[in-house]
């Protein structure tokens, strides 16, 4: 285990004593089936973003909020907003890219680097301590991009 591991798990133990840690020695990889050209991409971020009308995400959970909100494809940026207290917003909100890099990936589909986006992308918070909840959601938005035909999912973590 590397020092700075070590660190990151002494800091937090001090502040969440009960935060069960994963450690992932390999990390599971599926390659891709087809060139980049001819995928279909959906961003997901734990950055806390939602559309300004959905429910903000619950920042006073103690544990962490392990919900998500779902970005549609058409979007714009001033549709969306972050509610996510563990992370300063001075460069989202000059550049929603810098998390949520839809513009980037817009462009790449007009470039014929990537095949489509997906109708649908998804936000989830960062900062979550008590994880089951977490991988239960994340399963099922990875279901439901499945359903939508999606072949790339990019995170941005925060």
């Amino acid at each position: 285990m590397s020092d700075l591991l070590k660190k990151t798990r002494d800091v937090i133990r001090k502040k969440y004593p009960s935060f069960e840690y994963t450690v992932f020695n390999e990390t599971p990889v599926t390659p891709l089936a087809k060139p980049l050209h001819e995928c279909k991409l959906a961003l997901l971020t734990t950055g806390g973003l939602h559309l300004k009308t959905d429910t903000p995400f619950d920042t006073k959970h103690l544990e962490g909020d392990c919900s998500y909100r779902m970005l549609p494809n058409d979007l714009k940026h001033e549709d969306i907003m972050v509610t996510h207290e563990s992370y300063d917003h001075k460069f989202i909100n000059k550049d929603l890219n810098c998390v949520f890099p839809i513009d980037r990936m817009r462009e790449y589909v007009q470039e014929g680097k990537i095949k489509s986006l997906s109708e649908e992308h998804y936000s989830f918070m960062g900062h979550i301590y008590v994880t089951g909840p977490l991988l239960e959601n994340s399963g099922k938005v990875g279901k439901r991009l499945k359903e939508l035909g999606v072949d790339i999912a990019f995170l941005t973590p925060t």
